[in-house]
């Protein structure tokens, strides 16, 4: 911690090394997220692509100090321009992960830090709030919580922090910690590390999902984590601090609850998807080419005639516009030229704060 910190009162926050094998999350919440994440699984079952299902959400805590003036109509493009190039970060971390497994089965897959630093830049492009464009940070860190306190990392930048990512690195790609207990590990220490500017959280959380689908546990990026931050943020960020100071049972018990929630979050959505598309798919039965088209819906969650070409032996077009003057399809509102099933796209929608469809309960 630097002298000026210490002189406005900051509290220091350490970084989190825990050693080879260590573990974070406590029996009684081990086995509710490991429930809630094999109970996903089966849920995803019918999911060709579950990547694609991934619904970043538009990040709506901006800075006011670095926005001041900004239009509004102009922000609002930033932030739908941000969400997509989240979605491209995490579709190229996880393919990331799969192709390390590939090539390398029975090793942890792991960003090397230099690859951390492309992935961060891609994960921030066009956020308004992100000046620079990304890069690890070159300045001391500090973090002001809504009701004033501060926050010192207490790592600098330079050779340390360099030194604290390879760390990282080197600690997930040769510890035998279990899966969960390895993600809650990996997003503690670039918390507290803290490498760049701003992103942290973001690119933790990917991480963490990451780390999971690597191990087995998650069938693709569908965790809502960052919702859950939003609706838990003071037990999240006590929880942090706790650990930096040596009580990571604390942040294990948080991690594991956030990962318990949004995944049963997410199976009653997908629950509530599959009888969806199920409905719409009986309402056109006798048309088989319709059918074809909707079952389109179980490997993406927008179709269009391009896309839906080389999958099927006929040509969509006159099925796709049955289906649009049948009320069952309509325009993307974010993508041209796709189209949408109207309640399917409401339901992938659907953060985390909010209650689950009615009657979506897991099976």
């Amino acid at each position: 911690m630097t002298a000026p910190f210490a002189e406005r009162g900051a509290r220091p926050v350490r970084p989190v090394v825990p050693p080879p094998g260590a573990t974070a999350v406590p029996a009684g919440a081990r086995g509710p997220a490991l429930a809630a994440l094999a109970e996903l699984r089966e849920a995803a079952a019918d999911l060709d692509n579950p990547d694609l299902f991934h619904r970043p959400r538009l990040r709506t805590r901006l800075h006011p100090g670095r926005l001041g003036g900004t239009d509004p109509g102009r922000l609002a493009e930033q932030a739908a321009a941000s969400a997509g190039n989240r979605a491209a970060a995490g579709l190229l971390a996880v393919a990331s992960v799969r192709a390390e497994l590939r090539e390398r089965p029975g090793q942890r897959p792991c960003f090397t830090p230099d690859a951390l630093v492309d992935l961060h830049r891609l994960l921030v492009a066009e956020d308004p709030s992100v000046p620079g464009g990304g890069g690890l940070r070159r300045t001391d860190a500090h973090v002001v919580w809504p009701d004033g306190r501060r926050f010192a990392i207490a790592v600098p930048p330079g050779r340390p922090l360099h030194g604290h990512l390879r760390r990282w690195h080197d600690w997930t790609v040769t510890t035998d910690s279990p899966p969960l207990d390895l993600a809650a590990f990996g997003v503690l220490r670039l918390y507290t590390v803290h490498p760049f500017p701003d992103g942290n959280g973001r690119l933790a959380r990917l991480l963490a999902q990451c780390d999971l689908v690597a191990a087995g546990l998650l069938p693709g990026l569908l965790l809502d984590l960052d919702g859950w931050v939003e609706a838990r943020r003071a037990a999240h960020d006590e929880a942090i601090v706790a650990a930096a100071d040596g009580d990571w049972a604390r942040w294990g018990a948080v991690f594991a609850e956030a990962v318990t929630e949004t995944a049963r979050h997410r199976t009653a959505t997908l629950t509530a998807h599959r009888r969806l598309l199920t409905a719409a798919i009986d309402a056109v039965r006798e048309d088989r080419q319709a059918v074809g088209v909707l079952r389109g819906f179980t490997a993406a969650p927008a179709v269009s005639a391009d896309w839906l070409r080389p999958r099927l032996p006929y040509d969509p077009g006159p099925a796709l516009a049955r289906l649009r003057r049948a009320g069952l399809l309509t325009r993307h509102p974010r993508l041209p030229g796709a189209l949408v099933h109207p309640g399917l796209l409401a339901l992938l929608d659907t953060p985390f704060a909010a209650r689950p469809p009615e009657g979506a309960r897991p099976r």
